[in-house]
């Protein structure tokens, strides 16, 4: 007794899992996990809303994302990408290129209360602008180790800038001040009396306070740039 073998025609049969059937969605990929993520509202994004809305089982979502918190990470970054990327800076006057930086990163992380999920300088659209800014620090003088604490110093305070300023807007004012009042509300009226006044006059540091950051950046580069002439 003889068998026939698949090929025994001479043309192998397609295996099943190799043929897409009529309206299979696309494979599965880490960006189309993105791409369906930046769909939602930040509080309404999980990895299971997103495996139901691509008709797959959480678990396979997990073997490109591990978590909420990265995945909200990755849209987050995505929009500051797509905001920045084509951002370009005055590279002759390096005190208006770190302002041009800085304002445009911050107005880019206001845009979406999903900036409180970013913490670092992410993906190469971001990346040209900063390059920008290096080059321009460069050109002005400065040596690569002032160039990079400059780049440093400079997005930690925008990003410190920009994430009050949406945890103000989520919660009417910064967390921080509605507990240095508890504190302070539980000592008596004399303590800390420096304290008191100051968080008694500052509500709303907004604007102003992003300004005294880069003001005070570009004062001290100033001078390190005075004491370290390029020669």
């Amino acid at each position: 007794m003889t068998t026939s073998s698949p090929a025994a025609d001479g043309h192998a049969k397609p295996r099943a899992t190799d043929r897409r059937g009529p309206g299979r969605p696309p494979r599965l990929s880490r960006e189309r996990i993105i791409t369906t993520a930046a769909e939602f509202e930040p509080e309404a994004l999980t990895l299971q809303a997103v495996a139901d809305r691509l008709g797959v089982d959480r678990k396979a979502i997990n073997y490109y994302v591990p978590g909420r918190d990265e995945l909200l990470t990755l849209v987050a970054e995505r929009s500051l990408v797509a905001e920045l990327e084509h951002l370009v800076l005055p590279l002759d006057d390096w005190p208006e290129a770190i302002r041009v930086f800085a304002t445009s990163l911050r107005d880019a992380l206001r845009n979406s209360s999903l900036s409180l999920y970013v913490n670092r300088l992410p993906g190469a659209g971001v990346l040209v602008p900063a390059d920008q800014l290096l080059q321009a620090l460069l050109d002005a003088g400065f040596d690569v180790d002032a160039a990079a604490r400059a780049l440093t110093l400079i997005c930690a305070a925008v990003f410190d800038h920009a994430r009050s300023a949406l945890l103000a807007e989520r919660f009417g004012e910064h967390p921080t001040y509605a507990e240095i009042r508890r504190v302070l509300g539980e000592l008596p009226d004399e303590a800390m009396p420096a304290i008191r006044r100051v968080y008694s006059e500052v509500r709303d540091l907004g604007q102003g306070s992003l300004d005294f950051y880069l003001e005070t950046i570009i004062g001290g580069c100033a001078r390190q740039l005075g004491q370290n002439p390029r020669g």
